[in-house]
């Protein structure tokens, strides 16, 4: 059995270092590039955030930033009528928030009827044909706290009686 000499040696070590050297290049490197899209003006990667969501209401847009508490809302759906009781948190600024739901409520026509202002909170009033929709936006340190009462009458056929 014969050893590879020295300088077959340092060929292979040399041989592995540049190929693991180049593995190293091309792992740091990013398959994509964040131009911008000629018809959007928006960068790739904003393209591809998740959008912001309805829940319970299909005119009532929630902004991506808050989440869902299950811990004190409350859904009830029957013939006559539907209501909900949503519950939210995030790190938003409040602000921007009450800003969020002014525009996007107008967006899906609703009526704004009251924008009241305490000292930590806010408070949107809001009504439609047949539904009505308070939110109310909390300050609680750094995180938002967003509770969503919402109503909506549903239309009903009136059977004459015999």
């Amino acid at each position: 059995m014969t050893f590879p000499t020295e300088g077959t040696m340092r060929t292979v070590i040399k041989f592995f270092v540049v190929l693991m050297f180049a593995g190293l290049l091309a792992a740091c490197t990013t398959t994509g590039s964040k131009s911008t899209s000629a018809d959007t003006g928006q960068s790739e990667s904003a393209q591809y955030q998740e959008p912001n969501y309805y829940l319970d209401f299909d005119d009532i847009m929630l902004p991506k930033e808050i989440d869902y508490v299950n811990d004190g809302s409350y859904r009830l759906d029957n013939a006559k009528f539907k209501a909900s009781i949503m519950k939210f948190k995030g790190r938003v600024e409040i602000l921007e928030l009450v800003q969020f739901f002014i525009n996007n409520m107008a967006k899906d026509n609703w009526t704004l009827i009251s924008n009241n202002k305490a000292s930590d909170s806010h408070i949107l009033n809001f009504e439609k044909f047949n539904k009505s929709c308070v939110i109310q936006v909390d300050d609680n340190f750094a995180t938002a706290t967003t509770t969503i009462f919402a109503v909506e009458v549903k239309e009903t056929e009136t059977k004459p009686k015999q």
